[in-house]
């Protein structure tokens, strides 16, 4: 039977599922700066869009792993 949620694990749930929404739009914003500002000359990697959403969803996937193996080490 699951447990009856309290108001501490609503919000803590919804502080996190905040969190990976910022982290995630930060990281698509942070690639479009880096193609618009040509920073370490990654424009012309970064203007094709397979490319970019290629970086975009690796790097996402490397913050979840990095979440992922951060909450196994606290257990």
């Amino acid at each position: 039977m699951v447990p009856e949620p309290t108001l501490e694990s609503v919000l803590r749930d919804l502080a996190m599922r905040i969190g990976a929404a910022v982290v995630v739009v930060g990281i698509f914003f942070g690639l479009g700066y880096m193609n618009r500002t040509d920073f370490l000359g990654l424009s012309d990697l970064l203007g094709n869009q397979l490319v970019f959403f290629g970086c975009a969803f690796l790097l996402v996937g490397v913050a979840a792993l990095g979440w992922v193996l951060l909450q196994r080490s606290r257990a």
